[in-house]
């Protein structure tokens, strides 16, 4: 394992995959900042900076980066099968399941890297807005990417999945692209569209009811898709007044933490590392019976 964890570890720092996602994320995180500074929007709160950061990292920042976990997966096997370097790996002492394993746990740390520079970013990035630098800020935006994390973990073992079963990394992309489209946009607009429904059925639905009612919805119709999932237990980070259906006035937030949001959202954290274990297993499985020539 420790041979194919060095090797793909190597191969990420020598291509663009590393630098690619740490670009990304930091065209993702820089000019918003400057914008918001040259608009005068400074002096936030804590609570008020970390609302902030997270309908952004959970937003366009998390849809961006589920992208490139997905990729990621998606060409892991097939692009060594094509390239040959997969057949020269197995003809040394190395079991199947230990070079996979060792190539996971390659990915995660690269992406444990980006994660950890994108969570300085989003610090400095605050702190640069005014936001006094405290234990709670560094404590949430960290919690915040290690969520976003392992929701990325689990898009590149949905990859592996399609590594193995497409054997060309070409058609493995376009396939990982259609996924993206169908999970990311048209099934979470559709379940949205049902919540949308119901709500308007009922008029008389409170704000706390509505919350409940899409994140039901969320955890029964969307449980494969990790990034709805976060947005599930990072809505609880802050509470919603009660107020009716439609009546927006008097709405107020209070900001609870990411630490509270986790514990209160037990079950949806619990779906995302199921379904996490899950498609590695499926991957590893598919791996060890696949033919690499």
């Amino acid at each position: 394992m420790w041979w194919g964890f060095q090797l793909e570890f190597k191969q990420s720092l020598r291509t663009k995959k590393l630098w690619g996602i740490l670009g990304t994320m930091a065209l993702l995180y820089i000019p918003v900042f400057y914008i918001m500074k040259s608009a005068g929007v400074q002096d936030f709160t804590t609570e008020e900076a970390m609302s902030f950061l997270i309908q952004f990292v959970t937003g366009m920042a998390g849809f961006f980066i589920g992208i490139l976990a997905l990729l990621m997966g998606a060409t892991a096997i097939n692009s060594e099968i094509e390239k040959g370097t997969l057949r020269v790996a197995m003809s040394k002492p190395i079991k199947r399941l230990s070079y996979i394993g060792g190539k996971f746990f390659a990915h995660a740390l690269v992406l444990l890297i980006a994660l950890l520079i994108s969570t300085l970013i989003g610090v400095l990035g605050v702190v640069y807005l005014g936001v006094p630098l405290s234990g709670q800020l560094v404590t949430d935006v960290l919690l915040l990417n290690m969520l976003l994390l392992l929701a990325m973990l689990q898009l590149v073992a949905l990859g592996y999945i399609l590594s193995t079963v497409i054997k060309s990394s070409s058609s493995a992309l376009g396939a990982a692209l259609v996924l993206v489209f169908v999970m990311f946009l048209i099934v979470p607009n559709i379940v949205g569209y049902m919540v949308f429904k119901e709500a308007m059925d009922n008029p008389d639905m409170s704000m706390t009811e509505l919350k409940q009612l899409q994140k039901d919805y969320t955890t029964k119709y969307l449980f494969y898709v990790p990034t709805s999932q976060v947005g599930v237990i990072t809505g609880d980070a802050g509470t919603v007044s009660d107020g009716g259906f439609g009546d927006y006035g008097d709405v107020k937030t209070e900001y609870k933490g990411m630490a509270y949001a986790i514990s209160n959202n037990l079950v949806n954290f619990a779906i995302i590392v199921v379904m996490t274990l899950l498609y590695l297993g499926i991957g590893f499985y598919r791996f060890s019976r696949m033919d690499l020539r």
